[in-house]
């Protein structure tokens, strides 16, 4: 039962979900628009230029005959299907240029022409084109034409009687005209194809999380909430605390989502009387230290006495999304031994112990036994210690907090880091059996009534890690790293 049960599973993975295809390729379109028409216009300007370059001018002169050799219109028929077929040979026969070029005179025609034949069927009529591109050229091969080709049709089929029953000469507008609009609408197609094509790729190829189905691919753990991607109006960017449960203008899904998160996560803790929960992410700027401080307050307004800790030591932010000023914390702690009294700050009713002023790696700041008698000592001032850590795919630090922590959250944003990326980044978590779930943040399909998100801050002093530059914007002036979730 338990492997069908599986089999069903795997199946259902295979299964193609159009709708989530569709919103890839639309997010595709949203995001490169700009690319894809810049692609079509290059393509139908290259093919302007092509078609431009390329393009001769072809004219036509025709002429019609109607065999008739016996009375029989289905024999007559055959042999005009016969000649018409033929002709093509005939006319590029040495035998057959030299008797045509014997009649005109040297250096009037130059090589570029061609025979052409049609035949209709169950008629004895069949017709010739001489296509050249000079309609005076044209003109003077089918004269010449008309002289020569009954000896030769009567060569290939026996005696025939050719009757002309129709003749046209080629006039000085060209019979192939060459359309610059066309051509342009033609490399514009074939730009939007390309674009397609790419955008294919591009939707197949996809490995990031952007529903709870794709995180199944990594972890068994629950989805603790869908946090709603939010937009602030304007006049409320310029405040510190942007996304913030004591901000009274932030987005009230957002503040749901948050709240059940809380209310979920508690109920876990208490369950098993946990008290340290620790938060992480794949990369910089996926909201943890927002999701982190949220956590908190959220704690504290529910009567919980809450410390949050900053243990990112390369880049604090929770002082940051506080809108509170650097100051000593827990490294100076650790470095320069500052008692934790005087560390210790209070915001928005909960309790906060920052980073410090030391930056670097934990392991070369934090003491093994000094940190678990600090923790120690905690516990029994707090009923519940929320961790903030630096991204668990790039250092090490996030691994070697959890050891002091009773669980784990981990902050997914959606469609930003790929799914190896996450595996990397939660397994240690998984190994030691403290995650207790996940938020997928910033979820397009949450409850809240703006579009987007604001701006995002930068996370510079993370910039020299080359491998994940492409996530961070290098601004030493902005340090406001995760102002929004």
């Amino acid at each position: 039962m338990q492997a069908e049960r599986q089999a069903d599973v795997i199946s259902e993975y295979e299964k193609i979900d159009l709708e989530a295809m569709l919103q890839d390729y639309w997010r595709c379109l949203k995001k490169y628009w700009l690319q894809f028409l810049l692609f079509a216009v290059i393509a139908a300007i290259g093919a302007v230029g092509f078609y431009n370059w390329k393009y001769m001018p072809e004219y036509s002169a025709k002429i019609t005959y109607a065999v008739y050799k016996t009375s029989d219109t289905a024999i007559d028929g055959a042999l005009a299907r016969r000649l018409s077929q033929a002709l093509p040979v005939l006319t590029g026969m040495k035998d057959f240029k030299n008797d045509l070029f014997h009649r005109i005179e040297e250096n009037t025609i130059n090589e570029n022409f061609s025979f052409q034949s049609s035949y209709t069927e169950g008629g004895t009529l069949f017709e010739v084109s001489v296509n050249a591109n000079n309609y005076q050229n044209a003109n003077t091969l089918l004269k010449i034409f008309k002289e020569i080709y009954p000896e030769w049709a009567s060569k290939s089929v026996g005696t025939v009687e050719l009757q002309i029953v129709d003749e046209s000469e080629a006039s000085e507008s060209p019979s192939v005209t060459h359309s610059p609009l066309l051509s342009a609408a033609k490399g514009a197609l074939a730009g939007m194809f390309i674009c397609f094509l790419l955008a294919t790729i591009y939707v197949l190829t996809m490995q990031t999380v952007r529903k709870e189905g794709d995180m199944r691919k990594v972890t068994s753990s629950n989805c603790i909430a869908l946090l709603p991607e939010v937009k602030l109006k304007k006049r409320m960017l310029s405040t510190k605390s942007l996304l913030l449960l004591t901000n009274k203008r932030v987005d009230w899904g957002l503040k749901q989502s948050i709240l059940a998160a809380q209310s979920r996560i508690e109920n876990v803790m208490s369950a098993d009387k946990r008290q340290v929960l620790m938060v992480t992410s794949t990369l910089p700027r996926e909201g943890k230290s927002m999701i982190s401080v949220n956590l908190a307050i959220a704690f504290a307004q529910k009567g919980r006495k809450v410390l949050l800790l900053d243990a990112d030591f390369r880049k604090p932010s929770v002082e940051t999304v506080l809108g509170l000023e650097e100051t000593e914390g827990l490294s100076d702690y650790f470095k320069a031994g500052i008692k934790l009294e005087g560390l210790i700050k209070q915001q928005d009713g909960i309790d906060i112990l920052p980073g410090g002023t030391i930056s670097g790696a934990a392991s070369g700041i934090i003491n093994e036994k000094e940190m678990e008698g600090l923790m120690e000592t905690l516990k029994k001032e707090y009923e519940y210690i929320i961790i903030d850590t630096p991204p668990a795919c790039m250092f090490t630090d996030a691994a070697m907090m959890s050891k002091y922590a009773d669980a784990v959250v981990y902050a997914v944003c959606h469609d930003m880091a790929a799914v190896r990326q996450i595996r990397e980044g939660i397994a240690p978590f998984i190994q030691n059996q403290k995650l207790i779930g996940y938020l997928i943040n910033r979820n397009p399909g949450g409850f809240s009534s703006y579009g987007k998100y604001g701006r995002y801050g930068s996370y510079s002093r993370y910039g020299h890690y080359s491998k994940y530059k492409r996530y961070i914007e290098l601004d030493e002036k902005e340090m406001n790293t995760e102002e929004t979730l």
